[in-house]
Order: structure tokens, then C-alpha cells, then sequence
């Protein structure tokens, strides 16, 4: 019994320590960004739609705010897949407008072969309704909290 005790206790008092250097590590923005850049990677890729299409929202809006400390460019043939092969419209056009918030040479060569006038309007009024719905929900958890 008096083991058992000790044990217990000795893992207590572990915890709170283990808990610090995880907490250090977050405090790092190298691996903060890192980890959120593998986040979003996972969840891009996941089976359901839903996680997929909110997963889309939230890196147009990461990206756009954070394009210094946050790099999708290795996603872009992921979501060229997500646009020609899903069977969701939203989703369609939310990868279509994370390239073009992503942007680079071959992102823009991909839209102008494969995406309509309509869409490319379409991908503008996505990206405005989307960085809308964030500042508008922002605002109000900030107002409200």
C-alpha cells in the first residue's frame, strides 16, 4: 500500500513538470505555427465534409493574416484534388479560393486553366464572405466576452 502511495504521489507531483515543458513549448511561435501548419494539413485531408469545408474557411482566414509565419504551398496539389474531385460545391470553391489566397505562379496558371470566369468571381465572393463571417464573429465574442 505504502508503494502504491508513493507511486501515486510521485506521479503528481510529475504532472504540473511535464505540464511546463509542454506549455513552454507552445510559448515557442516557431513550433505554435508549426503545429497549427500540421493541423490544418490533417483536417484538409479528413473524410468528412463538415471538417473539411471548416478547415478551408479557417486557413483562408490564417492565411491571410498570417502569411508570414504560416505556409501552405506543399497543400496545393491537395487542393486542386479537393476542386476537381469533391462532390460539394462549398467546398469546391473554398479550395479554389484558398489557392488563390495562397497564390504563387502555378496557382495562377491552375486557375486560368481550369476555372471559369463565374468561378473566379465566385472565389472573390467566397473570400469576402468568408473574412467577413470571421471579423463579424470576432467582433461579437470580443464584445460579448
Amino acid at each position: 500500500m505504502k508503494i502504491i502511495f508513493a507511486l501515486c504521489f510521485a506521479i503528481i507531483l510529475a504532472v504540473p513538470a511535464s505540464a511546463q515543458n509542454v506549455a513552454s513549448l507552445i510559448h515557442n511561435e516557431e513550433i505554435r505555427w508549426s503545429l497549427t501548419t500540421e493541423q490544418i494539413k490533417s483536417s484538409l485531408d479528413s473524410e468528412y465534409q463538415s471538417v473539411r469545408e471548416q478547415t478551408l474557411k479557417n486557413a483562408i482566414v490564417i492565411v491571410t493574416l498570417y502569411r508570414d509565419k504560416i505556409d501552405l504551398t506543399d497543400e496545393r496539389g491537395l487542393l486542386r484534388k479537393i476542386y476537381t474531385e469533391s462532390k460539394f460545391s462549398d467546398n469546391r470553391k473554398l479550395a479554389l479560393a484558398l489557392l488563390h489566397t495562397i497564390g504563387g505562379d502555378s496557382v495562377k496558371e491552375f486557375l486560368n486553366e481550369n476555372s471559369t470566369a463565374t468561378e473566379l468571381e465566385e472565389v472573390r465572393v467566397t473570400l469576402a464572405s468568408v473574412l467577413n463571417d470571421y471579423y463579424t464573429n470576432y467582433h461579437e465574442r470580443r464584445v460579448v466576452g
